[in-house]
C-alpha cells in the first residue's frame, strides 16, 4: 500500500479507480476497458477515436525515490515490450486504431529520471514499426494530480471527505529509513519498560518487542479496513490520530513520571478522543485503534521514552 494526498492505495484499488475515471473522462472518446483475461497486453484500456492506451501502476509500498524510479521504470519498459510480443491479438481489440498515446499513470512521480527513460522508450518503439503503433507516438506520464478533480468527485461520491491533511503525514517518519531503525527504537525503548529495580528482564523485553511490532505493522491493515468498511469514521479517526501525535510529542518533552505511566495516558486519552469524535464506532475497535496507534508510535518516535 501506498500513501497519497488522495488517500491509500495498492495495485488494485488504484486500477479499480483509474477505470472508474478513464470511463468517466474520456466516455465521448469511445474508452474502452482492456480486461485482464485471457491476458495481460500491456494497457489497462483505449480509445478508440484518438488512441490513447492507458497502463496504471501503484508501488507496493512507499518506497525511497530510487527505488520507486527504478520501479516505475521497470514497468513501463516490461510494458511496452508487451505492445510487440502481442501485436497481433492487441490489434483484434483494437481494430483499426493505432496507439497514439501510451499514458502511465500513477499516483507520485519523484524523479525526472522517469521522464528521460520514457522518452527513450519511445523513440524505441516507435523504431519497432509495429502495425499498432502511430507514426506520432508518445510515451506520457501522469500522476494523481492530473485526475485531482475526477478522484474528488468519486470519493465525495462514495461519502468520503476531503481532507486538508495528507494521508503522507502519518506516514512520512518511515520514508527512506531502514525497518531496523523501529526495531532499534521498540528495544531501546522497551528496554525502560522491562527494566524493573535496575535489573532488565530480557525475556520479558523479547516478548514485548514482539509485541509491539505486530501491533504496529497491523495498525494500517486495520485502518485500511476501516477505510473500505466506514468511510466517514475512517476520516474522523485519521484526524484525531493526527491531531493527538503533534500532541504526544510535547507531551513526552514535559513529562515527569513513569514510562508506562506515560503509555497508558497517551492509549487512553487517544481511545477517549476517538470516541467523542466517532460515538458510532465501537469500544473495542477505540481501544484497539489506540493501541495499535501507541505502538506505532513508539518504532517511530514521537513517543519519546527515556
Amino acid at each position: 500500500m501506498i500513501h497519497t494526498t488522495y488517500g491509500i492505495f495498492d495495485g488494485d484499488s488504484w486500477e479499480d479507480l483509474c477505470q472508474i475515471i478513464f470511463k468517466s473522462k474520456y466516455k465521448d472518446k469511445q474508452y474502452q476497458e482492456m480486461v485482464a483475461s485471457p491476458g495481460d497486453f500491456g494497457i489497462e484500456g483505449f480509445t478508440k477515436l484518438d488512441g490513447m492506451a492507458f497502463q496504471c501502476y501503484c508501488p507496493d509500498t512507499n518506497y525511497t525515490q530510487k527505488e520507486l524510479y527504478d520501479k516505475q521504470r521497470d514497468k513501463i519498459t516490461k510494458d511496452l515490450e508487451k505492445l510487440r510480443t502481442y501485436e497481433n491479438e492487441i490489434s483484434r481489440r483494437m481494430g483499426k486504431t493505432k496507439i497514439k498515446e501510451w499514458v502511465f499513470v500513477t499516483p507520485i512521480i519523484t524523479d525526472n529520471k522517469l521522464l528521460r527513460h520514457a522518452q527513450a522508450k519511445q523513440e524505441e518503439v516507435v523504431k519497432w514499426g509495429l502495425s499498432i503503433i502511430h507514426p506520432d507516438f508518445k510515451v506520457i506520464l501522469q500522476d494523481a494530480d492530473f485526475f485531482a478533480t475526477e478522484i474528488n468527485e468519486i470519493l465525495t461520491a462514495k461519502g468520503k471527505k476531503i481532507t486538508l491533511f495528507s494521508a503522507l503525514e502519518l506516514a512520512s517518519q518511515a520514508e527512506e529509513k531502514d525497518v531496523s531503525e523501529y526495531e532499534e527504537n521498540i528495544s531501546r525503548k522497551n528496554k525502560v519498560r522491562c527494566t524493573f529495580n535496575g535489573v532488565l528482564n530480557e525475556e520479558k523485553h523479547l516478548k514485548l518487542n514482539r509485541l509491539t511490532s505486530n501491533k504496529w505493522l497491523q495498525s494500517e491493515l486495520f485502518l485500511k479496513d476501516i477505510e473500505k468498511k466506514a468511510s466517514e469514521i475512517y476520516f474522523h479517526v485519521m484526524r484525531v490520530i493526527n491531531q493527538y501525535e503533534s500532541e504526544v510529542e510535547e507531551l513526552c518533552i514535559t513529562w515527569r513520571g513513569d514510562a508506562e505511566e506515560l503509555i497508558s495516558k497517551v492509549r487512553d486519552e487517544l481511545a477517549q478522543r476517538l470516541g467523542e469524535a466517532t460515538p458510532t464506532l465501537g469500544e473495542a475497535e477505540r481501544y484497539r485503534i489506540a493501541d495499535q496507534m501507541t505502538s506505532k508510535w513508539i518504532a517511530l518516535c514521537p513517543l519519546g521514552i527515556e
